[in-house]
C-alpha cells in the first residue's frame, strides 16, 4: 500500500492556521483542519475522521487507546467509512466487514478555505487492489467540512459499465461520559432489525436507552437523532441526507472483553450512531451515476 507523502501534501495543500499535514499515529498521514469554530483530523488511511472539538466543548469523537493505527487494519473510532458493503460481505464470509474502503489510503482532492468553513476532499478509485475484493470500477469522493458544524459527504460514482449494489455507512463513534447514562431521541417511531436476535422489532415509543450490548439498524428516512449527554452537559446532534436506516451499536461489557482494539471499561464512554443504507436500503447505481450519503454533526449545551 502506498501512502501518501504529507511533505509533498503539505506544500501543495497547507496552509497557516487552517490545515495542516503530518504523520499521526503509527505513521499514518493524518489531515489537521482548523477555523474559527473548532478543529479536526482526518486520517488519509481509511478517509476517516478521527477527531473532532468544537471551541468551547470536550472532544466529540471517541477513538479507543487501543485502536491499531497500522495498515491492514481497521481503526476503532472516529468516523470509519463503510463502504462498498456494510457488516459482513453478503455472500463471502472471508472478506474484510464492513468493506475494504476503510482499509486503503486516500488522496487528496482538494483543500478550500472560507471565512467560516475549512474543506478537505479526499478520493479513492478502484485498482488491482481494490478488484481482489470488488470487481467493480468506481469513483469515491469524501468531503469533509469544519464550519460552525462538522459535514461528511461520502459521494459513490459508478464508473462500471453494469449497475453496481452498494450498502454503506458513516460509522461515528460519539464520545460520551457514561453510555448507560444517556438518552437517544429521534428513533421513537421507527422498527428495527435486531442483529443480536435476527429478528424485526416494531417500533418503540421511548427514547433509545442502552443496557447491555445493543446492534440495531433502525429504518427510516431523514431522521434528526440527539443524544442527550446529561454527564457532559450536551446534546450531540446527527442529521444526514439520503440515509434510509441508522444503525446504533455498543458492544457491551462482554463483547468490549473479545475486542482486541477496544479497551475492557471503553464501551462506557462511546456510542455508534451510524447514518447509513443498510439491510433493504441497499443501493443499486445505474453505470454514470452517483450518490452521495451525507451527515451533520452539531454540539450544543444542554440548557437547564
Amino acid at each position: 500500500m502506498v501512502l501518501p507523502d504529507v511533505s509533498l501534501l503539505q506544500k501543495q495543500f497547507g496552509a497557516a492556521g487552517r490545515m495542516a499535514f503530518r504523520a499521526g499515529e503509527g505513521g499514518l498521514p493524518v489531515a489537521v483542519l482548523a477555523g474559527t469554530h473548532g478543529a479536526c483530523e482526518v486520517s488519509l488511511y481509511g478517509g476517516q475522521v478521527l477527531r473532532y472539538k468544537p471551541v468551547g466543548h470536550a472532544p466529540v469523537l471517541f477513538v479507543s487507546r487501543q485502536a491499531r493505527f497500522e495498515p491492514g487494519q481497521a481503526i476503532r473510532g472516529g468516523i470509519p467509512v463503510c463502504w462498498p458493503w456494510f457488516g459482513a460481505h453478503p455472500s463471502q464470509a472471508q472478506m474484510p466487514a464492513h468493506g475494504f474502503a476503510r482499509l486503503l489510503g486516500w488522496s487528496v482532492l482538494a483543500a478550500e478555505y472560507s471565512a467560516q468553513e475549512t474543506e478537505l476532499k479526499l478520493g479513492l478509485q478502484d485498482s488491482a487492489a481494490t478488484r481482489v475484493w470488488w470487481p467493480h470500477a468506481f469513483a469515491l469522493s469524501l468531503r469533509v467540512v469544519l464550519g460552525q458544524n462538522l459535514r461528511v459527504e461520502l459521494t459513490t460514482r459508478n464508473n462500471d459499465r453494469q449497475p453496481i449494489t452498494i450498502t454503506e455507512a458513516l460509522h461515528t463513534y460519539l464520545l460520551v461520559r457514561d453510555v448507560s447514562q444517556i438518552a437517544l431521541h429521534g428513533l421513537e417511531e421507527a422498527r428495527h432489525f435486531d442483529a443480536l436476535t435476527g429478528r424485526e422489532q416494531a417500533a418503540c415509543a421511548e427514547p433509545v436507552t442502552i443496557h447491555g450490548e445493543v446492534d440495531r439498524i433502525y429504518t427510516d428516512r431523514a431522521r434528526e437523532c440527539r443524544v442527550d449527554d446529561a454527564g457532559l452537559g450536551r446534546e450531540m446532534v446527527l442529521s444526514k441526507r439520503n440515509s434510509h436506516s441508522t444503525v446504533v451499536w455498543n458492544p457491551g461489557a462482554e463483547k468490549a472483553r473479545r475486542l482486541a482494539d477496544l479497551g475492557d471499561a471503553e464501551y462506557r464512554q462511546m456510542l455508534c450512531v451510524e447514518t447509513a443504507n443498510a439491510r433493504e436500503a441497499a443501493l443499486t447505481l445505474p453505470p454514470g451515476e452517483e450518490h452521495t450519503l451525507a451527515l451533520n454533526l452539531q454540539v450544543e449545551l444542554k440548557t437547564l
